[in-house]
């Protein structure tokens, strides 16, 4: 047993505990302020490659250990965070008993002011069920562990140097479903650098696009960020063949990690698409709220020659319809205006859309609805029929 000379001038066990808790977070924490300056160094130097060189190999490998040791000293910091805050919880109960009473002892004294005597012969009332136990504080979770991208590297490169290329194309399929977008966009430049002429860096950054949008688009920018504007390209590419339903959620992703000029891309060359293709994307970007895109993508369409015109107002919904008519009044001269309503002297309704159109600017359309009358088509807006149960 200690003798109270040899515990004199030592903080109690769990202040010692505490303290070298303390140490090591700050220790960590300043590690990890290091690796972050690190990173952003890397990254800057990346992004300084002249031109359209590949960056640097050995630069890339840096910055993927970089990354690995941050993410890796930040989870240990977060550890232990939560164990001092759990062990500086325990002191204060332990020291200020006062303000903890689940956890005091002093309440079962008899003599405190808080339990007065008891008459005799009273039967003491039941004492008070003691309170759960507190929960144990959440342990963060461990994260995975990151991969070896040097070492996926030469696998994937020696298996095309082999001609084994099946099993290298699986590989680059894995890679691109399973890997965070800091990993494949540094997977993708070690690529570039270690086989330029096999095309698996381009390959992996197409396979990217197959993946949900959030984490596709995610690459893209990673992919940015390291200066690969080939492959970059690439992946935006891919994104051309999505389908029409998955169309408004690539959109939202790319607005919202900045990408903006990309979505305006993207509607451009949709407004080249069959019409069927065009007419589901324009009903599901209505659906989605995103009547803006509907315009954009509309107007985009304008151009169509007359017959594709047609059919793409013949098959939108009708205020889709509506708003494609209303864009060709403003956009087509007044010669082909008029030969698309001569297209649509069929159908009243769109053929009604059309001059309804016109005429909500009479001034403005002038020209056109002369032309029209020339033409011999009508130029007063349709009148309902009259129903036969109406005054006669």
């Amino acid at each position: 047993m200690r003798s109270t000379e040899e515990s004199a001038g030592r903080p109690p066990e769990g202040e010692q505990q505490a303290a070298e808790l303390r140490s090591e977070l700050d220790e960590l924490l300043r590690a990890s302020r290091y690796a972050s300056q690190r990173e952003r160094r890397l990254n800057e130097a990346i992004r300084a490659t002249p031109g359209r060189q590949r960056p640097d190999g050995d630069l890339l490998r840096q910055l993927a250990q970089a990354r690995t040791l941050r993410e890796g000293l930040g989870a240990r910091c977060l550890q232990l965070s939560d164990q001092l805050e759990e062990l500086e919880l325990h002191l204060r109960q332990q020291q200020h008993p006062q303000h903890y009473p689940e956890h005091a002892e002093y309440a079962e004294h008899p003599g405190h002011p808080e339990h007065p005597p008891q008459p005799p012969h009273q039967t003491p009332p039941p004492p008070a069920p003691a309170p759960p136990p507190a929960p144990p504080a959440p342990v963060p979770p461990v994260p995975p562990a990151r991969p070896d991208l040097g070492a996926l590297t030469e696998r994937i490169t020696g298996l095309h140097r082999s001609g084994a290329l099946p099993e290298a194309e699986e590989l680059l399929d894995q890679a691109a479903a399973r890997l965070a977008p800091a990993d494949a966009a540094l997977l993708v430049g070690m690529l570039a650098r270690r086989g330029p002429t096999t095309g698996t860096s381009l390959r992996l950054a197409r396979t990217a696009a197959r993946s949900a949008p959030e984490h596709a688009v995610a690459v893209l920018a990673e992919l940015r960020e390291l200066g690969l504007a080939e492959e970059a390209a690439e992946l935006f590419h891919a994104f051309w063949a999505y389908p029409a339903a998955a169309v408004p959620a690539l959109l939202a992703a790319l607005e919202r990690s900045g990408q903006h000029a990309d979505s305006a891309t993207l509607l451009w060359e949709w407004g080249s698409a069959p019409t069927p293709e065009l007419t589901s994307l324009a009903a599901h970007l209505q659906q989605h709220g995103r009547p803006a895109d509907v315009r954009t993508l509309l107007r985009q369409a304008a151009g169509r020659p007359t017959a594709d015109l047609v059919g793409l107002a013949t098959e939108l919904p009708p205020a889709l319809a509506t708003l494609l008519l209303q864009e060709l009044a403003v956009l087509r001269p007044s010669v082909e205006v008029v030969r698309l309503a001569a297209a649509l002297d069929g159908r009243r309704d769109l053929y009604g859309q059309l001059l309804a159109a016109l005429l909500a600017d009479e001034a403005r359309h002038r020209t056109t609805l002369a032309a029209l009358r020339a033409a011999g088509l009508p130029t007063a807006p349709p009148t309902a029929p009259r129903s036969r149960w109406g005054r006669r």
